[in-house]
């Protein structure tokens, strides 16, 4: 598998999706061994990253090439990593609509019943915490043991799969989720499933 080529790849996706902007958000996958990660790095366009580009680091966070940076939440990746084995990708986006909810640290409710197969229900809000920080890695590690996903507040989003395709899939299902209850709370009185 080529996990570098497949992180250049899905960076164009979020960006053309618009799951992200600028250098904003981060991907990673889980490497060829317990002790090895590939992660896009700190503060490059998307446009721009090449495979070579893309950082491998060690469960430490350590790069194996030390004139590499990895993004700077290289911490909330490998925390997830180690606390959730069955994961093998990571998918963190600031996709507007979401973000906003993070901002008003508003849970995503269970309204559509894509939520349920592909997100595994609601999406609860980990507390904030700063950017990049040993806190914040550990916020989300409780709201993802139901749902794959969840919200980081005033921060973006956090999504998690079996490989890449499955975690940016659910990306865009908690976007169209918080696009869909934004409009429904315009229009009023939105009914929860269940």
């Amino acid at each position: 598998m080529n996990y570098r080529k497949i992180l250049v790849e899905y960076g164009k996706k979020l960006l053309d999706k618009k799951l992200v902007e600028g250098t904003s958000g981060n991907i990673s996958l889980r490497g060829e061994d317990e002790d090895t990660f590939y992660i896009t790095p700190s503060g490059m366009d998307y446009l721009e990253i090449t495979e070579r580009d893309i950082v491998k680091i060690n469960s430490n966070g350590i790069p194996y090439d030390k004139s590499q940076k990895p993004s700077s939440e290289f911490r909330l990746h490998l925390e997830i990593y180690k606390n959730y084995p069955n994961y093998k990708a990571i998918v963190h986006t600031h996709s507007p609509f979401a973000t906003a909810f993070s901002v008003s640290r508003k849970k995503i409710p269970l309204i559509l019943i894509e939520m349920e197969p592909f997100l595994g229900g609601e999406i609860n809000v980990a507390p904030f915490y700063k950017a990049g920080s040993v806190e914040v890695s550990k916020s989300v590690i409780p709201y993802l043991s139901n749902a794959n996903s969840c919200l980081m507040a005033n921060h973006g989003v956090v999504c998690c799969g079996s490989d890449i395709k499955s975690a940016f899939l659910s990306a865009e299902y908690v976007e169209d989720a918080a696009k869909i209850y934004y409009y429904s709370l315009n229009i009023g009185d939105p009914k929860i499933i269940g």
